[in-house]
Parts: structure tokens; sequence; C-alpha cells
């Protein structure tokens, strides 16, 4: 460990400009385009899981809809949830590499409307991005049987209003701390970026190797590229689905021992080629 502090530091002062402008950038990206639509579903998220808890109330359908609705990592964190009060279903670890998603404030915020300038159909970019992620998951439901025969197991009576008050406290506790950890991961990846970028090597190489580590990044990088727009769409879509190396980071670390890394990768491929086919079926045969 400390050798590898020592590393990192010899890094740092070797490569101070890179550095610096991969930290300028991560905030940047961060604290204008993704903490603003991000950090009130983070809220509303862990409100949620609070009141099902209370009410003992675990329903998969729940869990699925709530996790594409607010997107990174709170789909993963949602499935952590329904592990620890159900830790004999096998649901979340099908479940977590399917559903955690960007949200649709992400997607329309920052992707529709700065990364593809509104280049494509609304209704066809969210259909391509979510007709694979309720395909799967609604087939995964319906066929974990130890999901469904726990959808409820009790109904408590109606939640007193200071608890309600104390949850939300505890739910921006919650939020603030997992922004933080998210906002992290955003500028040491920006980083990353930047000092790969610094390397003599060709940009179509740089490109391949900094697409895949962090969305905010890689879509960004995406956008720079002079392609067309039906690659430009192609990749965009491919990173929405996988959400790079980072989210698979944030997962573990916000999961745990909850969810298994190795099966929510092999979830995210599955997701990634069944959405890949539906843009070229959408986009290119039937010409949307």
């Amino acid at each position: 460990m400390i050798s590898i502090i020592l590393l990192l530091l010899f890094i740092f002062s070797a490569l101070s400009v890179p550095v610096c402008k991969g930290v300028l950038s991560g905030l940047y990206l961060f604290g204008l385009k993704v903490f603003p639509g991000l950090f009130i579903s983070f809220i509303l998220t862990n409100y949620l899981i609070r009141i099902l808890r209370e009410k003992n109330i675990y329903n998969p359908w729940i869990i699925l809809l709530a996790g594409i609705m607010t997107g990174f990592p709170n789909g993963a964190y949602l499935c952590a949830f329904y592990r620890q009060i159900n830790p004999e279903s096998t649901l979340p670890d099908k479940l977590s590499g399917i559903i955690n998603i960007p949200s649709p404030a992400f997607l329309i915020s920052y992707v529709y409307t700065y990364i593809l300038e509104k280049n494509i159909n609304i209704v066809l970019f969210l259909s391509v991005t979510y007709l694979p992620v309720l395909l799967i998951a609604v087939i995964t439901v319906l066929t974990s049987s130890k999901g469904i025969n726990n959808i409820y197991k009790n109904k408590a009576a109606r939640i007193e209003r200071h608890k309600l008050l104390t949850f939300f406290e505890e739910s921006v506790d919650a939020s603030v701390d997992t922004a933080l950890k998210l906002g992290t991961y955003i500028i040491l990846f920006s980083v990353i970026v930047s000092v790969i970028s610094y390397l003599p090597l060709d940009s179509l190489i740089i490109t391949l190797l900094t697409y895949p580590l962090e969305i905010s990044n890689g879509l960004n990088l995406i956008k720079q590229l002079d392609i067309s727009l039906s690659i430009r769409l192609m990749a965009v879509f491919f990173l929405d689905a996988f959400g790079g190396i980072c989210i698979i980071m944030q997962t573990k670390c916000v999961c745990r021992e909850y969810i298994s890394i190795k099966k929510y990768i092999y979830r995210k491929l599955e997701l990634c080629a069944l959405t890949e086919a539906v843009a070229l079926f959408l986009i290119y045969v039937l010409k949307m």
C-alpha cells in the first residue's frame, strides 16, 4: 500500500499539469452536469428504502421501477437493500446489472441535450435505452420465484410523522455521503483520462483506452470525435447501457458483499448486446 501511495505521489509530481486539468474537468462534470440531476434522486431513493423497511413491504416491482427512475448507483443500491431483507433470493444479482443505468434526468439533461445536441428524436432515444432494460428486468422478476414469494411480508400501520421527518434527515445525510463518493470517482477517473491523453499515443488509441472508463467523461469524448451521427449514437447507447468501469467500482463500494460483481458485469454485457441490437433494428431497419 505504501509503495502504491508513493507511486501516485510521483505521478502527481511528474504530471502535475494533466492531473490538475483532470481534477478541474472532473469538478466541472460533477458539479454542473451530473450532481444537479442526481442529488434529489439519491434523497428520494434513500427515503423510499426507509419507508419500505418500516412498512415491511419488499416488492421487487417497486425495486425495479425505482431503480430505473433514479439512476446510477441507486439501481444497484436498491438491489443490495433487497438482498439484505431477502438473503435467499437470487433476484438482486440478476437484476442489479440491468436496472443500474442512467436516470431519465441524466439522459435528458446531459446525454440528449448536451452530448447529442437533440440530433435524434427523444422518444426514439429513450426507447432504445429503456426497452432492453424493461424487457430483461420484467422477465427476470417473473422467472425469479423466490423474489415473487416475498413481495409482501406484512403491512405495518401508518408511519408516524416524526419518523417521516427522521427518515428525511437520514436520507439527506446518506445522499450527501453517496454524492461525495460519486464525485470522488468522477474526479479520479477524469484525472486518469487526462493523464492518458498526455501519453505519446495515437488519438484513436487514447479514445479507445479512455472511452469505457467513466460514463460522463466517455460521453464527452464521443461528442468531441469527428464521426458520423450513426456511429456516435451506437457508441452513446453502448456506454449508457454499460456505465463504465467507474460505475462498476461505485457499485462494489456501495453494495459491498450484497451484490456479486462478476454476475453484475455479465448482466451488463447482456444488456449492452441487446441495446445495440435494438438500436440497429429501430434506427437502421425500421428507419425511425
